[in-house]
């Protein structure tokens, strides 16, 4: 069962101190303690997605350029005016768009250009490789990663996708 999270709070969660780009066995004990009770949290949140995208080669996905193994990047917000910049980053995972033929880039961009109102639902994810990014492409470390369910309102109520 996933826990409801406002999107004000997934975008408030505290980034614990010693949390940086080196590997987590490079971490602080009590940085990994600090983080386990968030990571192993399933939540869902409301928002509307600004933007999709097929990400390029990362170290989550052994670096590999064939497209089915690569993650889709999702910005959702809590409005569709928003910035990216207040955004969220959402991945869905290539093993588990494998089971959900119809979470396609083209399904998902529809979203976008509709300004749908989504709920998003998956693991809690810290990802430290884009503190860069904070505040320009994204308003906080945190994820929604991987996303294990996808739906849209739709005639008063949520459909899945």
């Amino acid at each position: 069962m996933f826990e409801e999270v406002q999107f004000e709070d997934l975008t408030g969660l505290d980034v614990p101190q010693g949390v940086s780009k080196k590997h987590r066995d490079q971490w602080p004990q009590s940085t990994l303690e600090a983080l386990a009770p968030q990571e192993q949290r399933s939540v869902q949140v409301v928002g509307y997605l600004l933007k999709v995208k097929l990400e390029g080669r990362e170290s989550s996905n052994c670096g590999s350029d064939e497209q089915a193994e690569r993650d889709f990047h999702m910005w959702l917000a809590n409005s569709p005016d928003d910035d990216r910049s207040e955004a969220v980053v959402v991945e869905i995972t290539p093993r588990i768009r494998a089971q959900h033929p119809s979470w396609s880039l083209k399904n998902l961009n529809r979203f976008v250009k509709q300004r749908s109102r989504v709920r998003i639902s998956g693991w809690l994810m810290l990802d430290p490789e884009h503190p860069d990014q904070v505040g320009k492409t994204r308003s906080t470390l945190w994820e929604i990663h991987p996303i294990l369910k996808v739906e849209v309102w739709s005639g008063g109520r949520w459909r899945a996708l």
